[in-house]
């Protein structure tokens, strides 16, 4: 009897900690792009979670995907998800001047122009005179004056790191407040205010904060002063007239939307990079 060859085992060429081959991601990366093309945004999501199972934190093939991810939320609006997406992009590769570019964006849609400004910075360093330049160009003096309008409403000496820090605290109570996590929000919009108070919105979302826990004269305050600030400002008005139902009916919870400047916004302008 003749004894069997033993075969060596095929190798496949994975980069380190690749759970997949190559090829595969290859292939879900241009379903992905496609996707996005054709404007299959919930697709393009659904395709980039998957990919993402089988890719390492650290890697930039994961960078790339989360590009894709980022957009596809950008595209619906979704300008948080897109922020936090992103966000985690550039960590992953700070060489990208796409990823840092469309990151300066989800940092616009979400109210924090001062991170915005900084990524915007880093996108165009990174373009040189590549072919994007002009575009990111443009995109830096629009995401100077908007910082330099935010920064006009502080007082005199407030920086750029304070204004995103002071930013960063009021995206928290935001996300916070959809959660659900009243006494959270609540000492992330004081933190808000605190750092500078010159606008109504805080002040409006610390009422919503107080008046979820009940704390009715404490939440009063704040949407009066939130009318002091601006005396047109519709949302403290509204809620002002909530409060008082629900100090006569105080089994019914009041109904609020926490929104964004940007929900009427036509057609953002994110970008991916063509291969």
């Amino acid at each position: 009897m003749s004894k069997k060859k033993k075969t060596k085992k095929k190798t496949t060429n994975r980069p380190k900690g690749w759970l997949i081959a190559p090829k595969q991601i290859d292939a879900w990366i241009l379903k992905a792009s496609d996707q996005i093309r054709h404007k299959d945004y919930d697709g393009a999501i659904r395709t980039c979670k998957k990919i993402l199972i089988y890719l390492p934190k650290g890697d930039k093939v994961r960078a790339e995907v989360l590009g894709y991810m980022g957009t596809s939320y950008a595209m619906q609006k979704k300008f948080e998800e897109s922020y936090q997406i992103f966000s985690e992009a550039v960590q992953i590769d700070k060489e990208d001047a796409y990823l840092w570019f469309n990151h300066s964006l989800s940092c616009r849609y979400t109210s924090r122009s001062g991170e915005s400004l900084r990524s915007m910075e880093k996108a165009v360093l990174l373009e040189g005179d590549g072919d994007m330049a002009k575009e990111f160009t443009k995109a830096l003096a629009f995401a100077q004056k908007i910082a330099e309008s935010e920064l006009a409403t502080r007082d005199e000496g407030f920086t750029l790191e304070e204004l995103i820090e002071q930013q960063g605290y009021f995206q928290e109570g935001m996300r916070l407040s959809a959660l659900g996590k009243w006494e959270e929000a609540e000492e992330r919009f004081r933190k808000t205010i605190q750092m500078g108070d010159c606008l109504p919105q805080p002040w409006s979302n610390l009422g919503i904060a107080l008046q979820m826990q009940e704390r009715f004269d404490e939440a009063e305050d704040a949407y009066k002063r939130a009318l002091e600030i601006d005396p047109k400002y519709k949302n403290a008005k509204k809620q002002l007239k909530n409060l008082k139902k629900q100090r006569t009916h105080p089994d019914i919870k009041p109904k609020f939307r926490i929104s964004s400047p940007f929900d009427k916004m036509k057609k953002p302008s994110f970008t991916i990079k063509e291969e």
